[in-house]
């Protein structure tokens, strides 16, 4: 009998050691669970701000004419090099005012500001330095 008891002990001792384990293994993990759902839901409730507006920069280029398309809106020139934006290339701009397309012609020397945003850039202020 003496045997028996302690065995029944032991047992409820242990039943009771996992019952108390297991509850204070699962407070932490529902209160952690629950201070994660209120910053999702704090987030949710916040108003969202709108995008940032895309910084527009601009940039001196100087070069050649190579052709104007003024069907296309655009000028071809072979620019030099415009430190901290790109190396001398020849490369299409487009031109939102299609008047200054008018005075231009392949082999004009040319000024002209680039504008540039994060997905577009045209040229503007542009100046023939020299006729070909």
């Amino acid at each position: 009998m003496n045997v028996i008891s302690r065995t029944v002990i032991l047992s409820a001792e242990m039943v009771c050691l996992c019952l108390l384990l297991m509850a204070c293994s699962s407070s932490p993990s529902q209160s952690n669970a629950q201070a994660q759902a209120q910053p999702q839901a704090q987030a949710q409730v916040q108003p969202q701000s709108p995008p940032a507006q895309e910084q527009q920069k601009q940039y001196d280029l100087k070069g050649k004419v190579v052709r104007v398309d003024k069907a296309e809106k655009a000028v071809a020139v072979a620019g030099e090099d415009i430190p901290g934006f790109m190396g001398a290339m020849t490369m299409s701009y487009p031109v939102k005012d299609e008047q200054l397309l008018e005075k231009l012609s392949p082999g004009d020397q040319i000024t002209a500001k680039i504008v540039a945003t994060g997905s577009e850039y045209w040229l503007e202020n542009i100046a023939v330095d020299g006729k070909k």
